[in-house]
């Protein structure tokens, strides 16, 4: 999940058995239309960083062909594939529909979305990654390498600036109005495919996690006597209650506004391209194992928690709501959208309304997403029940700059009451 920073930290990852130059050159010839087109070389290298992702592999193809006319081409692509059956996320993350759920939406959701977004709203900038080859067999996807267009992660440690948050609510505004319009000329498109994220009334599979790392959190404030004093009860009491108030958050009520959420949406599944003066020039979304209609307040308190800059998040989020849903009204009008449309006011108490989402995201998962140490984290290190990896999860929560922000986070979530029984 979390971005090492080099290419010294790349985990070497043995490539996939049915990746061969075979396979590669037959979905060449289908996605380039070149019936006679001759792979010459496939080199493949790992993708991803120590830790950078946890529900998936992501592997590098680089290839060599040559097309019907004897013209010599070189090309990047990636591949991104479950981890073996034999890992524990995979068991884990099985019950969650990932998979399934993400090669829908580069098959299915995410072409029709982008038609959308360029040829009714007049938006030719890139959103996703462009499909390559959707292989269910594998549960793999194979798409385009957008590094070669010079895009890149941000700096998940520096978080964003305005300028990056604002260009991220922007884009998120018109896919999450292309995906409600979507739901009202398909009615139903959304209802079962995408019915569970993080919380959900299906599964719990995650709630081992969840706990664990909250036992690790008060664990790790014992040698702070103010911190532990003030919050190791209060954040038992979360330990309890996580599941049930994480599905508070997912439910619908009568009058919200709902669409197809991104459901994981913080800065190592976003992409950002410049121009010469280091400014944003535009930014693609990638990563949808969680995708999941529901409200989009739940994309908004996951990517504020996780992603921007301790200023926005701390003194600027009502602002940053508005901007978001200033832009989401100019996407829904000119889409004709005929449902319901929220005033400014009814949204801000939707998101309001969704704030333990921002409990799960700050205590549960950042630490992890800003977890910077020789030791790679994992699912199975959030699992485990030794007492090694025990310590390893305290360890993540005592990096020194998740700790400092700790000290900012417990009491906002303790002022607006999201630390006590609710």
């Amino acid at each position: 999940m979390p971005k090492q920073g080099s290419d010294a930290n790349l985990k070497v990852l043995a490539a996939p058995g049915w990746l061969t130059r075979e396979y590669v050159q037959q979905r060449l010839r289908s996605y380039l239309k070149e019936s006679k087109l001759q792979l010459q070389k496939l080199h493949i290298q790992p993708a991803t960083a120590n830790g950078e992702n946890y529900a998936s592999v992501m592997t590098r193809i680089i290839v060599e062909y040559t097309d019907k006319d004897m013209c010599q081409h070189t090309d990047n692509f990636i591949v991104k594939t479950t981890f073996a059956d034999k890992d524990p996320a995979s068991h884990l993350l099985e019950q969650y529909g990932v998979y399934v759920r993400e090669m829908d939406m580069y098959e299915e959701e995410l072409p029709k979305l982008a038609k959308i977004i360029q040829l009714e709203l007049g938006d030719s900038r890139k959103m996703f990654a462009r499909t390559v080859y959707v292989d269910r067999e594998h549960d793999s996807i194979v798409f385009e390498d957008m590094s070669l267009e010079k895009y890149c992660v941000a700096d998940r440690l520096k978080q964003l600036d305005r300028n990056h948050t604002q260009l991220v609510l922007e884009k998120l505004a018109k896919f999450h109005a292309a995906g409600a319009v979507l739901n009202e000329r398909q009615p139903g498109i959304y209802g079962q495919k995408y019915d569970r994220c993080f919380f959900n009334k299906h599964t719990q599979a995650y709630k081992p996690i969840m706990q664990n790392m909250l036992r690790a959190l008060i664990t790790s404030i014992e040698d702070d006597k103010a911190l532990h004093q003030r919050y190791a009860a209060k954040l038992s009491g979360v330990i309890d209650h996580i599941m049930e108030y994480g599905e508070r958050t997912m439910e619908l009520s009568k009058g919200d506004f709902a669409t197809l959420c991104h459901g994981d949406l913080w800065t190592t599944n976003i992409m950002f391209n410049y121009l010469n003066d280091g400014t944003p020039d535009n930014m693609i979304f990638i990563d949808f194992q969680f995708s999941v209609w529901s409200s989009p307040a739940i994309d908004l308190h996951y990517f504020f928690c996780t992603s921007v800059q301790n200023d926005l998040h701390r003194n600027h989020q009502a602002e940053l709501v508005q901007f978001y849903y200033q832009n989401l009204v100019d996407a829904l009008t000119k889409l004709k959208y005929k449902g319901q449309v929220p005033s400014l006011f009814e949204f801000q108490l939707q998101f309001q309304a969704r704030a333990f989402y921002g409990v799960f995201c700050s205590l549960v998962f950042l630490a992890a997403m800003l977890h910077n140490g020789p030791e790679e984290f994992s699912i199975e290190k959030a699992l485990s029940p030794s007492e090694a990896d025990a310590a390893v999860r305290v360890a993540v929560y005592k990096n020194e700059l998740y700790r400092k922000k700790l000290r900012e986070i417990l009491p906002m979530l303790d002022h607006k009451g999201l630390l006590d029984e609710m």
